[in-house]
């Protein structure tokens, strides 16, 4: 069965091509092509900036001109890490490297040290949503800042792999340090008996694996719209 060629539209959007037949209409199903921007941001270590492409198809049912959705996959595509300590520089450099992304959106950490850069962010019209990682098993949003446990947020990056509902690109440059570093996470005990999540091993600083469920999230429970394009550079020169 020849495979449908499908129209990519400027938004983001795609569409299967309806030879404008009256019998199609309200019959057609938008599917869309974006990407999700992951960074987390580097104390005495590089930050790590990863994007994840979320792509879902329309596809014919059988039944005549009808249209539905088809699976949707997200895919870890681009890695990097940057060892910048200005956050002003730090931000220079994202809004250049996110000017080469179509469609995209941006989840930073915010915990810490990444408030302050999520702040310069914001005087830099940079659109994203800061997520500041806590304990506990919650998840909660007001405005553009989330809150999220750090155990939920890893645990649903590992859930996407085991599913597969999120990949690693075969071609992706330096693919087997992201899946150790996605392994390197660990329960471990506190003082006070609780356990959390941690990188674990020497030498495992899982920047890469917190950037990558930053971005895969944005997809699963920060409401990736079914659309075209998000957010923008607002003004950036």
């Amino acid at each position: 069965m020849a495979k449908p060629e499908f129209i990519f539209h400027k938004d983001g959007t795609v569409t299967l091509p309806s030879n404008s037949d009256p019998a199609a209409a309200g019959m057609q199903k938008r599917g869309w092509v974006r990407h999700h921007v992951g960074m987390d941001l580097g104390r005495n270590d590089p930050s790590a900036i990863v994007v994840v492409r979320d792509e879902c198809y329309p596809q014919f049912t059988g039944r005549g001109f009808e249209q539905e959705l088809g699976p949707r996959q997200a895919t870890v595509v681009f890695q990097e890490t940057i060892q910048l300590f200005s956050y002003t520089d730090l931000a220079d450099y994202l809004a250049k490297r996110l000017q080469k992304i179509p469609h995209w959106t941006l989840t930073v950490d915010a915990s810490g040290l990444g408030q302050p850069f999520s702040s310069v962010l914001d005087q830099a019209g940079i659109e994203h949503l800061g997520v500041v990682i806590t304990a506990g098993s919650a998840i909660t949003r007001d405005g553009n800042t989330v809150r999220c446990s750090k155990s939920l947020l890893v645990e649903n990056l590992a859930a996407g792999i085991e599913t597969g509902g999120l990949t690693v690109a075969d071609d992706l440059d330096g693919k087997q340090d992201l899946i150790n570093e996605i392994a390197s996470f660990e329960l471990t005990s506190t003082s006070a008996g609780n356990l959390v999540l941690a990188g674990g091993g020497k030498g495992h600083h899982a920047d890469r694996a917190i950037a990558a469920a930053l971005a895969y999230l944005r997809i699963t429970h920060l409401g990736a719209q079914q659309g075209g394009i998000e957010h923008r550079l607002r003004g950036w020169a």
